[in-house]
């Protein structure tokens, strides 16, 4: 165990540990994330329709660049009976990925720096911008429904951006 000891952040107070153990959950995800759609496909599911109510393609407009192309599929949304599709692919999973893991190592290095207030700051943000992905998906693109695999990114950032918030002058060296 004391061999252990020797890599864990010297920080007071324990966010430096819980931002260790939350990156190392996330480096799991990330891994996840690039090996199989399964459990990404937890997080997102749902099939989406093409949008009926965009204009058609014109000079000006192409329905394929647009951002609501896809609805969720429904009886409203899809009288027609069109082809629903799942929006989890690869490469989107490989971008959850992709970001889950640069916000680890943010929040790995922060565990250690926790007194550099730049560094501080930088780790909200990657707690709000979680925040703000995962909430925009479950509330604006209902791509999310809420569960477990919606609860725990909620619980994980609102934790993280509170407990940062509150002991800002506790770990911050002014």
């Amino acid at each position: 165990m004391d061999i252990l000891k020797d890599y864990l952040p010297e920080a007071k107070g324990y966010l430096p540990y819980y931002m260790l153990v939350t990156s190392i959950l996330a480096v799991g995800n990330c891994i996840q994330n690039y090996s199989t759609l399964h459990y990404t496909r937890r997080l997102y599911h749902g099939k989406f329709v093409p949008n009926p109510s965009l204009p058609p393609k014109s000079n000006t407009f192409d329905p394929e660049d647009s951002r609501l192309k896809l609805v969720p599929a429904s009886a409203a949304t899809n009288p027609k009976g069109a082809r629903a599709q799942d929006q989890v692919t690869p490469l989107a999973a490989r971008l959850s990925g992709t970001y889950t893991l640069i916000s680890a190592i943010v929040r790995i290095y922060a565990s250690y720096y926790l007194h550099v207030a730049p560094v501080y700051h930088i780790t909200v943000c990657t707690y709000v911008v979680a925040l703000f992905h995962f909430g925009t998906e479950f509330a604006v693109y209902k791509t999310a429904p809420f569960g477990l695999p919606v609860f725990l990114p909620f619980l994980f950032a609102t934790l993280g951006i509170t407990w940062m918030t509150t002991q800002y002058g506790f770990y911050v060296q002014v």
